[in-house]
């Protein structure tokens, strides 16, 4: 194994970027070397984010020379930064390189020149990311969603329905009118109902499918939990696809966000009933929906364990 890869973090100011230093930290092959924000520049990462206490590193508004950077930015701003980046390895966080041109148009509203990027669901083939220079990180519910149906891919077409409720940091460190706690506490709302952009991801990731999709928004602060009510399949077909993944744990029950939060695990619930099979999967929106997969991702295209620097035990309540 290589000694030690040189990372940095652009985008260190948002919750993206913060869980994914807070990996990378504790990760035996990676030397953090740098974090830029630009209205915080010149301050120490603790004095930002307090817990981060004890790490001196200072935050800057330019990139450090580095071997890999992992892009916590918002949508648009990747498009812009990732041309002037001489690295081996950029992974992007946002969804500015998922999607074919004519879909991320229509679902980000902006164009994006030059192909997508290596799309870095682990699950999708781990060959496909070793070597890889530029890689686009799913998007937190196309994540939960895909791996549900992954066992499906090739064995099922036609329309599927979904719904999915995430936590409040999936709507980032900035409060708008629908996101700000007041408004989120003690309450359960639909939006971008049958329009979300991750909806292509998953389209692309299974195929042959379309995907009608409910997502909710839920009053907790991190997690997501998606639904999918299926003909009936045996719940062997799960345990098999994923009995050697590390990051995957099958369960014949309802998967909970409690769960899995502060971890890098998906929990799969599998329930067979009466010509139905209910499929539900659990994440942490911050880990397996963006920092611990982006660290997946590193590690597959470094060719070391997908688990490595992986392995924490969640957060207890």
């Amino acid at each position: 194994m290589r000694e030690k890869v040189r990372v940095a973090v652009l985008g260190a100011s948002g919750y993206t970027g913060a869980e994914t230093l807070r990996w990378l930290l504790g990760h035996p092959a990676v030397e953090v070397v740098g974090a830029t924000a630009h209205k915080h520049a010149g301050k120490r990462l603790a004095e930002l984010w307090p817990q981060f206490h004890g790490h001196e590193l200072v935050l800057t508004a330019e990139p450090p020379a580095a071997d890999v950077y992992f892009l916590c930015l918002p949508h648009g701003e990747a498009t812009r930064l990732a041309p002037t980046l001489a690295a081996e390895c950029v992974i992007d966080l946002s969804g500015d390189h998922r999607l074919p041109a004519d879909q991320h148009r229509r679902h980000y509203g902006f164009e994006r020149p030059g192909p997508p990027w290596v799309y870095g669901l682990p699950e999708l083939g781990p060959e496909r990311l070793l070597g890889a220079d530029r890689i686009a990180n799913p998007g937190c519910f196309a994540t939960a969603l895909s791996l549900a149906l992954l066992p499906l891919a090739g064995k099922m077409s036609g329309r599927v329905a979904a719904v999915g409720v995430t936590g409040s940091t999936g709507s980032g460190a900035t409060p708008t009118d629908t996101t700000h706690h007041p408004v989120r506490a003690e309450n359960l709302r639909a939006y971008k109902v049958l329009g979300h952009q991750h909806v292509p991801e998953v389209e692309n990731a299974i195929g042959g499918i379309r995907l009608d999709f409910v997502p909710m928004s839920g009053p907790f602060r991190r997690g997501i939990l998606v639904t999918y009510t299926l003909p009936a399949v045996p719940a062997s077909l799960w345990e098999g696809f994923y009995q050697h993944n590390p990051l995957v744990r099958v369960l014949r029950a309802p998967p909970e966000v409690l769960h899995v939060v502060g971890s890098a695990r998906a929990d799969i619930g599998v329930i067979e009933g009466d010509g139905v099979t209910v499929v539900q999967c659990a994440i942490d929106n911050l880990c397996r929906g963006a920092a611990t997969q982006a660290v997946a991702n590193l590690n597959l295209r470094m060719g070391w364990p997908m688990q490595l620097g992986l392995d924490r035990i969640g957060a207890v309540p």
